[in-house]
């Protein structure tokens, strides 16, 4: 008698677990579906521009991550400088070595990236 009790407990558990399974398994993708609608829809109403290109906002983009770039290597390059005074203050040639080959590591960094942003901006202007 108990294990009757025990087998329609077990059955009754796993009936009612099979049903909030799909239950939210049905109300996630539901959800989901909608916030994709809702997604599409916000895309639409934002200025209609749906997958168009602005070449114009691309361009102030790229001369403001340029400038960013060219801000942040430049305090990185000071610190190296800032080093070497020190260490040529204390006689370090090895290391005094090496953060000039990172000192010119950064700047031909700077300049490749430089030289690609100025790239991409012809490019757009050229578009």
């Amino acid at each position: 008698m108990f294990k009757i009790y025990i087998i329609i407990i077990s059955f009754l558990v796993l009936t009612l677990s099979i049903y909030s399974s799909t239950i939210i398994t049905i109300e996630y993708f539901d959800n989901n579906k909608k916030q994709n609608d809702n997604n599409l829809g916000f895309r639409d109403s934002f200025g209609g521009m749906r997958g168009e290109f602005n070449p114009q906002i691309r361009k102030s983009e790229l001369e403001l991550e340029k400038k960013q770039m060219e801000a942040h290597t430049k305090r990185e390059i000071e610190a190296i400088e800032l080093q070497l005074e020190k260490i040529k203050n204390n006689d370090y040639e090895l290391l005094e070595k090496q953060l000039e080959l990172q000192k010119k590591h950064h700047e031909d960094n700077l300049n490749l990236d430089l030289m690609r942003m100025d790239l991409e901006i012809l490019r757009m202007n050229v578009e």
